[in-house]
């Protein structure tokens, strides 16, 4: 998913400024990464992780990296005059401008965003691609279960990196039949938290945030099972609800099997993040996630629909309508950038909406 990409080009980014003292790079370089890095530390919350608008930036930003460290022996006093330095420095400054233009352009919120508990809430990923129609056999998988769903539903949907997860979840909640049946749609990223510990009663923060409860209560720290009866009161009061849990990485004793309604078979001394979902009134969960194993556990085996990696012939038809108003595209070219996608539509998306541009802005400048 593009958040998930977005946010491992960053990351090797930092890697790679931590060491960067050791590459004996030019004072100018130096200085134009120390400023990019200062981008991500001093707005950190803004950039974790980073929008998908910024993502065409990161994708440059690796590449210049890569340059940096191939000319990681060769910077004399003269390396100011090499054109392949000159221009890694142009394309750093691009970089720095467009990555601070971004975070100041950023005003409006996602049509799915959440009270901003979770830095990445805010931020999930967007339409990935002008055609999606590739995921109809699962749309109407998914759309079949919620529309025949009278009790309570938990559905997990999972794969690898960028296989469309979460585009496939926003495609539910778009779908005309979900919206009749279920009123209110909450979404809930849960990207930031990776690890165990972390899955606790913030989830439920957000949930009633979402739902418009008192921020000043949330702020506070009321009891645990206050919080969680408040949101079990507050989706009785939706009756039909569609909750999506995206990229979630972890669960624990706390947040584990959706279905249970009870800790060990009856004891309800320890609440349970399940005991906030009413099971009575129809209500559903979708949840994504990398991990078989975590979906496995939150929503069971029989409610799994896997993503895997596309096959050749399904990856290039994708690639040809990305780039279908672009005529001097050849199949020769499109049989490249799939073939350089190793089976993987958001990185075929974002590649052809790179050549795109690149085609555009080319054709302006003539």
């Amino acid at each position: 998913m593009a958040s998930d990409t977005a946010e491992m080009l960053k990351e090797n980014f930092l890697e790679f400024f931590k060491d960067s003292e050791s590459f004996n790079l030019s004072p100018t370089i130096s200085s134009l990464l120390k400023e990019i890095e200062a981008e991500f530390s001093e707005y950190k919350g803004f950039w974790s992780p980073p929008p998908v608008e910024s993502l065409r930036d990161l994708y440059q930003l690796d590449h210049a990296i890569a340059e940096c460290r191939a000319n990681k022996k060769t910077f004399s006093m003269f390396s100011r005059f090499d054109p392949v330095e000159r221009a890694n420095e142009n394309v750093l400054k691009s970089i720095k401008k467009n990555l601070h233009d971004v975070r100041n352009s950023k005003n409006d919120i996602n049509e799915y965003s959440t009270f901003p508990l979770f830095s990445s809430c805010r931020y999930p990923t967007g339409n990935d691609a002008p055609d999606l129609s590739v995921f109809d056999k699962e749309m109407e998988k998914i759309v079949t279960w919620l529309e025949s769903n009278n009790g309570f539903k938990a559905i997990g949907v999972h794969g690898m990196c960028g296989t469309g997860k979460t585009t496939l979840a926003k495609m539910v909640l778009s779908d005309s039949r979900v919206k009749d049946k279920y009123k209110k749609s909450i979404w809930v990223c849960l990207y930031d938290l990776q690890s165990k510990e972390e899955m606790d009663i913030r989830i439920v923060k957000e949930m009633l945030a979402l739902l418009d409860d008192d921020p000043d209560l949330l702020a506070e720290e009321p009891e645990d099972k206050w919080l969680v009866k408040n949101l079990h009161d507050k989706l009785l009061d939706q009756k039909k609800y569609l909750i999506v849990l995206d990229a979630v990485w972890h669960c624990n004793d706390w947040f584990n099997n959706l279905f249970c309604v009870d800790q060990d078979g009856g004891d309800t001394s320890k609440e349970l993040f399940s005991q906030a979902l009413p099971k009575e009134t129809g209500g559903a969960v979708i949840v994504t996630s990398r991990q078989k194993e975590v979906t496995t556990k939150l929503v069971r085996e029989e409610n799994l629909i896997h993503l895997k990696p596309w096959d050749d012939e399904k990856l290039k038809n994708f690639v040809k309508k990305c780039l279908k108003n672009q005529d001097k595209i050849t199949e020769e070219n499109i049989n490249c950038v799939a073939y350089h996608c190793h089976g993987i539509p958001y990185v075929a998306a974002t590649i052809s909406g790179w050549i795109a541009k690149q085609i555009t802005k080319k054709s302006d400048s003539n």
